[in-house]
């Protein structure tokens, strides 16, 4: 199960963060796994972040309708720039799922994008160490009163996703 948690102290995401911007970590156990432990960064993110989740499918779709009324970017639209490499093989610049990947180490992928409203990094970090964990944080740097108003609008929703493709995607 996964559990709110602190974003580790060596994630690269702390280089990119400002103390006024919007940050949440969560993290699930992988003790065990050492398919997890061992993959490949890209691989692990296009487990987590593609997981085939109904709910979240739909709601995705329900905002992609509201975003494309005021000008934000749909989740469709950005999927659709991403490359046909396969997964291992992608890197800075192209996609996993509509997130751009920012960066790509041997314990973290940072993924997110830049829109008119706010700026968001995902970060996924592996830790190795105590039986192995996941951790999946998320920053965002709100430019206006739509940024502001956006979070606040979708954060209960964000929290239930995120958790639950940790989950899923972990399993």
């Amino acid at each position: 199960m996964a559990i709110r948690d602190k974003l580790p102290e060596d994630s690269l995401l702390n280089a990119y963060r400002a103390s006024d911007d919007f940050l949440d970590t969560y993290s699930i156990p992988i003790p065990g796994r050492e398919d997890l432990l061992t993959a490949d960064m890209r691989v692990l993110a296009e487990r987590i972040l593609t997981a085939d989740i109904g709910w979240i499918t739909a709601l995705m779709k329900f905002r992609d309708k509201l975003a494309g009324l005021i000008g934000m970017k749909t989740t469709q639209a950005l999927a659709q720039e991403q490359t046909a490499a396969a997964a291992a093989g992608k890197g800075v610049g192209d996609r996993v799922g509509f997130f751009k990947i920012y960066s790509v180490s041997e314990n973290e992928i940072i993924l997110g994008e830049n829109d008119w409203h706010q700026d968001f990094r995902f970060s996924l970090y592996r830790q190795r160490q105590s039986g192995g964990r996941i951790f999946a944080s998320t920053c965002c740097k709100r430019h206006n009163l739509a940024g502001h108003a956006y979070l606040a609008l979708i954060l209960p929703f964000h929290k239930m996703i995120v958790k639950t493709m940790l989950a899923r995607g972990t399993a």
